[in-house]
């Protein structure tokens, strides 16, 4: 494509674009000119970017800003060619008094102006209709510029004019040469202001042109343009494509202008009757077979004003051969292909796919390698001249596959009804290759070029069918009586539930009671599978599953061919209530702990929890939902404690001052035997004495004895610490409750001792 020249202008677009230019002609000292017969007003700068007001397409509510960027080209015709060319949609080409423009829209959906300036205009004489205006005695002024009459195109070639248009009568002579007001910015202003005095114009002329320039700036709205004299006629600027095939059926766009509803298009005197008028400035219609050479293209419109553009028809390219027909889908066939009128530069679209390389050896013979292709296999050739012109040779290749091999069906057996999913194992399936059972076309999903599965399609009665799988390029394998349809069996019944009703918390084991059941079938509670064992023909037994919110749900049945029965609000869950105590026996012990304790109640189970004065016990069993046996931990405190039980799901009971722990008596030590030891510790001491508790605690010179052995309430077998050697230590036993025993000098550290 070919390079832009830079940003050429900013555009805004206002719901109020008078009021809007306006501004910006008070504020910024711009002067704008009105396009005629629209609301765009745009900037006359001499140089750099300008600034275009135009109308939204939508009311614009307060505060909300739109524009849209416009990028200056060298040559709009050949700019747009090129990015239709590599795909993106360039909208027609419009004349404007400031150049010509084009316009498409980037991913955002952004509007993007593509614009062509004008090239400068030459002073040229008046009008040879118009006689020269009386000129005030001053020093002469340079004629100036004409503009061109509104509906003549500027920088186009002039169109042909099949009826003469009507004589306009000349303008009234008046006194004085009409002022014309330049667009300058306020750098050009101050730049005016630096001419010298010898360049300036008289003061006479200065003094209108700047009263001119003062009221329009003054102005609240730009003055409106003249009103028409009458419909213009249609203008035609381009064709696209200008060639085109003698065997017509190309789509042409018409562009230009006043393309009026109901107007009609001639190519070469044939009138086409059914033109595609999208608005005032496009046509689109469809070439008409024609023997080559230059013809024209008329519009009409309904009042009989016409306008002409000529196109080119052109034999074009033609296909006559093609060698090979087949090839590989990893691509990398090299293809030749014969015909006549193949240019130098034409390219190949193959299945839709550009082929990488043209190789151009003749006007009647190319070459190039085909590409990989996964999609399709049968499709087209398109050879594309650079002119456009282009041949078409439809379903010439196929891109050929390895031959399918399906081995086996798994499993191989399913009922008339269908539905069943089946695996077939083979090699070179493709992933749209397509599977039918006895005729029928089963649904496929494709795993590897190993593996299918299949959803078999309803059978019309029982008995072995044929399987057959089919590749796109056409190759098929078949692999006979590979499938077996059975007839519909007895669905299972179910008559009782047996409890009907069990606790959310699931593990309740329930009985299904019924008819049909097999080792097979699939037992689904409240949508929820569960784990099951089937005792009989009649007997399911079920592991009632868990469940968050209790009521009433469904139980499924499901057997090995899919059949799938169900009841209706066939259980119901409830919420397990707490555990209940009624009792505690006995009612008090030692604070050392290990009395044994019988709570009876309700609604215990092996997921309770039991705590004694806030701490667990040393063992707890349940025996019963209505007994619990536990040994009772030790406390630091004599007094009332609370008695918990309690379940996750169902939550605790607590009963107040359930037991009491008695003060026990302290601890007393008789004997400490061995009394030495070696330094390094672990000699094995036996001490005597009465009131021991499992938990008590022994230290050695106040350092704690490596293991404590509870014997029995007068005797613990304990394993010295490391100590200093000579040091006579003291021996402590203290009891949990902080009641301890003391011998002083108990124990010698001796080094000629070992462990």
């Amino acid at each position: 494509m070919m390079a832009t020249f830079g940003l050429g202008r900013i555009v805004l677009y206002a719901g109020n674009p008078e009021a809007v230019s306006a501004f910006y002609a008070r504020a910024a000292g711009l002067s704008f000119d009105r396009v005629e017969g629209t609301r765009r007003y745009e900037s006359m700068s001499t140089g750099g970017t300008s600034l275009v007001i135009d109308l939204a397409l939508e009311p614009l509510s307060r505060g909300r800003r739109e524009c849209a960027l416009s990028l200056r080209v060298p040559n709009l015709e050949a700019v747009a060619t090129g990015l239709r060319e590599d795909g993106i949609d360039v909208g027609p080409i419009l004349e404007r008094p400031s150049g010509l423009f084009a316009s498409l829209k980037d991913p955002d959906g952004r509007d993007v102006e593509l614009w062509e300036p004008r090239a400068k205009p030459v002073s040229v004489a008046p009008p040879p209709l118009v006689d020269k205006p009386a000129r005030i005695a001053t020093p002469p002024l340079p004629p100036p510029p004409v503009p061109l009459p509104p509906d003549l195109p500027a920088l186009i070639d002039k169109p042909a004019i099949v009826e003469p248009p009507a004589v306009v009568e000349p303008p009234a002579i008046v006194d004085k040469p009409p002022v014309r007001l330049e667009m300058h910015s306020a750098l050009d202003l101050e730049k005016e202001l630096d001419k010298p005095a010898a360049e300036a114009p008289a003061e006479g002329a200065t003094k209108a042109a700047e009263e001119g320039a003062t009221s329009e700036k003054r102005g609240t709205e730009p003055p409106p343009p003249p009103p028409m004299m009458g419909a213009p006629g249609p203008m035609l600027t381009a064709a696209r494509p200008a060639k085109v095939s003698v065997q017509g059926g190309t789509k042409i766009s018409l562009y230009g202008a006043n393309f009026a509803d109901g107007c009609r298009v001639l190519v070469d005197g044939d009138d086409c009757t059914k033109p595609k008028r999208s608005d005032d400035f496009t046509l689109e219609i469809e070439a008409p077979p024609h023997a080559p050479g230059t013809v024209d293209v008329v519009v009409e419109n309904p009042d009989g004003q016409r306008s002409v553009i000529q196109i080119v028809y052109d034999e074009g390219p033609a296909i006559e051969r093609f060698s090979p027909l087949e090839g590989s889908p990893r691509g990398g066939t090299e293809v030749v292909v014969e015909g006549r009128n193949f240019e130098d530069g034409c390219r190949v679209t193959f299945f839709g796919n550009r082929a990488p390389e043209v190789i151009f050896e003749s006007a009647s013979r190319i070459r190039f390698v085909t590409p990989p292709q996964e999609q399709l296999f049968h499709g087209e050739l398109r050879v594309t001249n650079p002119d456009g012109l282009s041949a078409l040779a439809a379903d010439l290749f196929t891109y050929r596959l390895a031959t399918p091999h399906a081995r086996e069906v798994s499993p191989a057996s399913g009922l008339v009804g269908g539905s069943k999913r089946v695996v077939v194992t083979g090699v070179d399936f493709h992933p749209q290759c397509v599977a039918r059972l006895g005729g029928k076309q089963a649904s496929v999903t494709f795993r590897s070029a190993e593996s299918l599965e299949l959803v078999t399609p309803r059978a019309n009665e029982p008995g072995l069918v044929d399987l057959e799988i089919e590749n796109p390029d056409g190759q098929i394998t078949k692999l006979e009586g590979a499938f077996t349809y059975e007839a519909e069996p007895t669905p299972p019944l179910l008559v009782e539930v047996r409890p009907d009703r069990g606790y959310c918390a699931g593990g309740q084991t329930i009985r299904l009671v019924g008819d049909n059941f097999e080792a097979d079938t699939v037992v689904r509670i409240g949508e929820v599978r569960a784990i099951s064992r089937t005792r009989s023909r009649h007997e399911i037994e079920v592991e009632l599953p868990q469940r968050t919110q209790p009521g009433l749900v469904s139980i499924e049945l499901v057997d090995r061919h899919g059949v799938v029965v169900r009841r209706e609000d066939a259980f119901t869950y409830e919420s397990r209530p707490a555990p209940r105590v009624d009792s505690v026996t006995p009612r008090n012990g030692p604070m050392v702990g290990g009395t044994r304790i019988v709570l009876e109640g309700d609604f215990f189970d092996e997921h309770v929890f039991v705590r004694i004065g806030g701490q667990a016990p040393k063992r707890a069993v349940v025996r019963s939902a209505t007994t619990i046996e536990l040994v009772a931990p030790p406390s630091r405190a004599s007094g009332f404690v609370d008695v918990e039980v309690g379940r996750g799901d169902a939550g605790t009971t607590v009963v107040k001052n359930a037991f009491r722990y008695d003060p026990s008596p302290a601890p007393a030590i008789d004997s400490v035997a061995p009394n030495k030891g070696s330094v390094e510790g672990g000699t094995e001491v036996s001490i005597e004495g009465k009131n021991f508790v499992a938990e008590s605690a022994v230290l050695f010179g106040g350092k704690p004895a490596q293991r404590v052995k509870f014997v029995s309430a007068s005797t613990l077998e304990v394993k010295t610490p490391p100590g200093k050697n000579g040091d006579m230590v003291d021996v402590v036993v203290r009891n949990p409750d902080g009641k301890e025993a003391i011998t002083k000098r108990a124990f010698l550290y001796d080094a000629r001792y070992r462990s």
